[in-house]
């Protein structure tokens, strides 16, 4: 009876035993949901196997904009032979802010230590790249990161749920939160695969830091060691992994922030009326200049030819040099240099009608001088 009685409680306490290591697990697991733990080790965000080789990829971050699926990174993806993004498009998507956030600050870390650097970035706002709690004035309400007006960078956002998907009517950015430290390259074509200045012995020597203390665990037995979690480019490859459709929609919303913003970014509708506005009217004043240029008297003419011999040109040279100059503004508007695009143009326009009005006063001058000279010439016959 005493054995019977004493492995009865054995199997009592084994089953204790096992109960309160279940809630452990549970809760450990529950902490690991929040930034830099559970999600960032090669069992979470970055447990995927690359479906491409990313080492001639890059990626160009195009925006960050806000729709039904809440804030999303829009980027393009181009492939080998890109010439810095500008052909071998693979394709236009998006992926969450708190994804791509993720993976960006993955490689810049992955980069910095190759480089044998450092990438600050302030672990404490990362927190808030998901749904938090957050008590300002005696008011409860949740604050996430999302997109910031004009979609080339990030702000908190303070949401009336706990899920962050409704706003509050009022947004209060000053919160004592800074999230300066979050930064993207956006409109910036980025190489996925970094490649060091120093070397393949620096690669070495961070790989064998890396072994030791890396990021996914540090120490013996880290997960980095597992060829399934060892990623090349933990940005290009994340947001391929995680990547979603971008539709025409989002394409627009896209474009139209990069518009807003300025710099080499697109046209937007009213700069491109204006773009063929400005063509138009270069093409209109050098038709009109030419047509003044026909009408010179033979004086004026060999005066013009002799202008601009010795300006060092050729007369045979001008209509390469005009054409010439055309191309390299459809280049300039191509890779969406708008400054250099718009002064450019300018000085066409300016330059061109600058000659027509020469020549259409040159013109007015002969004319003039010859109606004067036919009218001395009746004066002279009637007296």
């Amino acid at each position: 009876m005493r054995l019977e009685y004493f492995l009865r409680c054995l199997v009592l306490f084994a089953t204790a035993l096992t109960l309160v290591q279940g809630d452990n697990d549970s809760s450990e697991e529950e902490e690991g949901n929040e930034y830099g733990d559970g999600e960032d080790d090669g069992m979470g965000f970055f447990n995927y196997q690359d479906e491409l080789d990313f080492s001639e990829y890059a990626m160009y971050p195009l925006s960050c904009v806000e729709d039904s699926d809440g804030s999303s990174v829009v980027f393009e993806m181009y492939g080998e032979g890109h010439n810095q993004c500008s052909k071998k498009q693979v394709g236009t998507y998006k992926t969450s802010v708190q994804y791509f956030v993720k993976a960006y600050v993955k490689q810049k870390t992955q980069e910095a230590e190759i480089s044998g650097a450092e990438y600050d970035v302030d672990e404490e706002a990362l927190n808030y790249l998901y749904c938090t709690q957050f008590i300002y004035n005696n008011n409860y309400f949740f604050v996430q990161i999302g997109c910031r007006d004009g979609g080339r960078g990030f702000q908190l956002h303070s949401y009336t749920d706990q899920y962050c998907t409704v706003k509050a009517e009022s947004q209060n950015y000053n919160l004592g939160i800074d999230i300066s430290s979050i930064m993207v390259g956006f409109e910036y074509c980025k190489n996925c695969v970094y490649q060091s200045q120093y070397g393949n012995n620096n690669n070495n020597n961070n790989n064998n830091n890396n072994n030791n203390n890396n990021y996914y665990g540090g120490g013996g037995g880290g997960y980095y060691n597992e060829d399934a979690y060892r990623h090349e480019s933990p940005l290009c490859g994340a947001a391929w992994n995680y990547k979603e459709t971008c539709n025409r929609s989002c394409k627009r919303a896209a474009k139209g922030s990069s518009s807003n913003s300025g710099g080499s970014a697109a046209f937007s509708t009213v700069g491109k009326m204006f773009l063929w506005i400005f063509s138009f009217s270069a093409f209109f004043f050098l038709l009109a200049a030419l047509a003044q240029r026909k009408k010179l008297s033979k004086s004026d003419a060999v005066l013009e030819d002799a202008a601009v011999k010795s300006a060092g040109l050729d007369k045979k040279f001008i209509p390469r040099i005009i054409i010439a100059y055309a191309l390299f503004i459809i280049f300039l508007v191509l890779f969406k240099r708008k400054i250099l695009t718009w002064f450019f143009l300018l000085v066409g326009n300016v330059g061109l009608l600058w000659y027509y009005c020469h020549l259409k006063g040159r013109n007015n001058e002969n004319k003039a001088a010859a109606n004067d000279y036919q009218y001395k010439g009746e004066i002279l016959e009637v007296s």
